[in-house]
């Protein structure tokens, strides 16, 4: 008999949330992507963190929307069945799967900070990885307090880290010729209006995150009031602080410096003394990757479990520990993310080769959304973010063509191969879920609560 996410433990408060928010937000976006997206625009980098925030804000919109009725148990996976329906559901929780297997590239990331600290290190990333993505999995196995309760540290140490980052470096910002055409021989603008937009459009990914939290739903103490919050102040104060960060990797440094560095440790180097640059790299750095791995193992299994529930998958796999902890969907995805490590995968590809159906479910989970004042007309009345049917249907179309806009980005530097994959886990996705409605083996339960 499959366990409930029901018997989850509803201990999670609007500061653990916001922790876990914040923590998924800061990941690989700033301290990775902000290097790929210097290459695209140059130092209007800044000028792309700030509308990617903007296109960030948009698609998140329908999370606001129904995170302030339902609590959503099985997170995402119960969005996609109470608003589009039961096949849609299993589709969806393949691509789901697919999407999310690639935890081990956070811990690799923290790893390559870890070298870059201290360099006797140098060669033995294999093991370094593989202990992080462990102790990690550990955490996260001896419950969600636990847990939660190490990611509020690890928050208040990264966001300290950053500001400190950004006030050491705002005064060695090059002012004088930022905004022009002339500073370090290059153009504010790299690749013209068209390089901001694919930066804008790829930063979407290191200005996004906050709506993970919808798969706490179950743990959550009262997401209807938290979750919505959350996901705003989050969003905004992290894109805020972005546009800083992002004005000091783009005006101190010639670009090519930073590139070749392919971190920020390069211009933590320049403008901290000593100590801070060591608090900045591991209590920024490593912490920003370690509080996305955190949080990510916390999350990534619920939907699963709900899944489970519903007969998607063998009854066995939704066992709980008695820290009421999924523990064999933990231990499956730490089996498949030790092996990606100690074999030398290109982790990074492996969550990139569901890109597209990961866009084009968006797509249809947030047209499904469009049915939320009909299915729940007196707590969408009582909603504090209640609007009249035409401005809900406008913002509705505006969080999909944001997706839209995605996709076709997306699809501009997709090797043939991937799209071929994408195209081939889009039918086998189908597939799965109708000959699984076919076989009586799935039996949906009402996943989401109304109190």
């Amino acid at each position: 008999m499959a366990s409930s996410t029901k018997d989850l433990k509803r201990v999670l408060t609007r500061g653990n949330l916001m922790s876990m928010a914040v923590g998924q937000i800061i990941g690989a976006g700033v301290m990775v992507m902000s290097i790929s997206a210097l290459q695209m625009t140059g130092r209007s980098v800044n000028i792309a963190f700030v509308v990617a925030s903007i296109l960030t804000v948009i698609g998140a919109i329908p999370t606001i929307f129904y995170g302030s009725i339902v609590r959503l148990r099985g997170g995402t996976y119960s969005q996609a069945a109470l608003f589009c329906g039961e096949k849609f559901a299993g589709f969806y929780i393949i691509t789901y799967i697919f999407s999310n297997m690639s935890l081990a590239m956070y811990a690799t990331g923290f790893t390559s900070y870890f070298v870059s600290l201290f360099p006797g290190t140098a060669g033995k990333e294999t093991l370094i990885s593989g202990v992080v993505l462990t102790l990690f999995f550990i955490l996260n196995f001896v419950g969600t307090e636990w847990m939660a309760k190490i990611q509020d540290i690890m928050f208040y140490v990264l966001i300290a880290a950053l500001v400190l980052f950004t006030a050491f470096g705002i005064p060695r910002v090059e002012w004088s010729g930022y905004f022009g055409n002339e500073l370090f021989g290059r153009p504010l603008f790299e690749n013209g209006i068209s390089g901001l937009l694919q930066a804008a459009s790829f930063l979407t990914f290191a200005t996004g995150g906050a709506t993970i939290i919808v798969n706490f739903s179950a743990e959550a103490v009262s997401p209807q009031k938290d979750i919505p919050f959350v996901v705003i102040v989050s969003t905004v104060g992290v894109a805020v602080l972005y546009a800083f960060m992002a004005t000091c990797i783009g005006g101190i440094l010639p670009p090519d410096q930073v590139i070749a560095a392919g971190n920020l440790a390069v211009i933590a180097e320049t403008i901290m003394p000593r100590s801070l640059y060591y608090v900045f790299v591991i209590g920024g750095a490593m912490f920003a990757l370690g509080t996305t791995l955190n949080a990510s193992i916390g999350w990534v299994t619920k939907p699963i479990l709900q899944a489970v529930e519903d007969g998607w998958f063998p009854a066995w796999l939704g066992k709980l520990s008695k820290f009421k902890t999924p523990w064999v969907l933990q231990l499956l995805f730490y089996i498949v993310n030790m092996a990606a490590i100690f074999l030398g995968l290109d982790v990074s590809t492996l969550g990139k080769m569901v890109l597209v159906i990961g866009n084009v479910v968006g797509i249809v989970l947030v047209a499904g959304v469009m049915r939320l004042p009909k299915l729940f007309p007196e707590q969408w009345e009582k909603s504090p973010f209640h609007v009249s049917n035409g401005v809900f249907n406008t913002l509705m179309i505006l969080g999909m063509a944001v997706l839209v806009m995605q996709a076709y980005m997306n699809l501009q530097d997709l090797a043939t191969w991937v799209i071929f994959f994408n195209i081939g886990m889009f039918i086998f996705s189908l597939v799965y879920s109708y000959l699984m409605t076919k076989s009586g083996k799935v039996h949906m339960t009402v996943s989401y609560d109304l109190d």
